[in-house]
């Protein structure tokens, strides 16, 4: 009797029913650190006095003004999160999209890194990691057809209760080191 291995390509096994959709995690939490990243920036007084030299203001003014500006950015960003994790198939294409555009903004962002390095901060690595190395890796993983299957076939609900409960709450940790690192970067300069 002969016996025949059956291998499955990778096209085969996006082709299965069960097959898992790839990156949501990832945009979801890249979403959450911003809202975590512009939530708090207002908060650090070097970057409110950052604001206020450059535009010749008071600092409490300088807060206000970032505030204003920042807060409704982070709520934002909290909300398109919330509909990646949700399973919205507009807000995935948005994300593909902003992130392939991160990608461009990342190079820009290593030549500021190595130049910042040189004068002993390293925590400007940590933005340019995520647009030049992250980014790039969401845009490729969202746009799998997999990913695009199952945000045309699933519903809210289920999308919902696929991501909570530990997922959730890993998702949320790391928003929240992620966005208050590259918070406290931005406020240290």
């Amino acid at each position: 009797m002969k016996e025949t291995v059956t291998s499955t390509s990778t096209a085969d096994a996006a082709a299965e029913p069960g097959a898992k959709p790839q990156g949501i995690g990832m945009a979801v939490a890249f979403d959450w650190g911003l809202t975590a990243e512009f939530f708090l920036l207002p908060l650090f007084p070097s970057f409110t006095r950052m604001v206020a030299n450059q535009l010749h203001l008071n600092p409490t003014l300088a807060t206000i003004i970032s505030i204003a500006i920042l807060w409704p950015l982070a709520l934002l960003f909290a909300l398109f999160g919330e509909s990646i994790r949700r399973g919205r198939n507009r807000a995935r294409r948005l994300q593909i999209i902003g992130n392939a555009l991160g990608f461009l903004g990342g190079i820009g962002q290593t030549i500021n890194a190595i130049q910042a390095i040189r004068t002993g901060d390293y925590l400007s690595i940590v933005p340019a990691f995520i647009l030049l190395i992250i980014s790039p890796i969401i845009a490729w993983r969202l746009s799998r057809p997999v990913t695009a299957r199952w945000f045309k076939q699933v519903s809210s609900s289920e999308a919902r209760r696929r991501h909570s409960g530990l997922w959730l709450f890993f998702i949320i940790l790391w928003s929240i080191v992620g966005g208050a690192l590259v918070a406290l970067g931005a406020a240290a300069k």
